[in-house]
């Protein structure tokens, strides 16, 4: 009976490099069902931040980084609340004025018989101090739509 030797030597260098063509294709997969989720339960009111959820993916390395979110100022506003909703937890007040300015708030639904369309220059609402609003966590929702239970932290 004759007795068979091998040896294997793996090239570092080139499986690292297909580990991060599919990490690269992962993150695609993933990044792209995790925005459709998030888009799915977005608010909307012109639609700027649902259009603005994005996903990207870099290479640190031998690793592959999702990042997945919205280049929005405003987008941590509505996740983390406002006003008493949110991290301050006091109503908003005017600094430089003496009331809050806000539109007219849009008709929403189809017109009544008779109703006609508001301009585009609908006129406004002032205000001493308001509320705020409450936080919607439409990204961890999004999220766990993809990935199941998620832990926020840093909230």
């Amino acid at each position: 009976m004759t007795k068979v030797s091998t040896s294997v030597t793996i090239n570092q260098t080139g499986l690292a490099q297909v580990m991060a063509t599919a990490g690269a294709a992962w993150g695609n997969r993933v990044g792209r069902a995790v925005v459709n989720a998030m888009q799915d339960r977005c608010p909307v009111d012109e639609g700027r931040l649902r259009a603005s959820l994005t996903y990207t993916i870099t290479r640190q390395g031998n690793t592959v980084v999702l990042r997945i979110g919205s280049p929005l100022e405003y987008a941590a506003y509505v996740t983390r609340g406002t006003g008493i909703y949110g991290p301050r937890k006091a109503p908003i007040r005017p600094v430089r004025a003496e009331a809050l300015k806000f539109p007219t708030p849009k008709k929403r639904g189809p017109l009544r018989l008779g109703e006609k369309a508001v301009a585009k220059n609908r006129g406004f609402v002032f205000a001493k101090s308001v509320k705020g609003r409450p936080r919607n966590l439409f990204m961890v929702d999004g999220l766990e739509a993809v990935f199941g239970k998620v832990t926020v932290h840093g909230d």
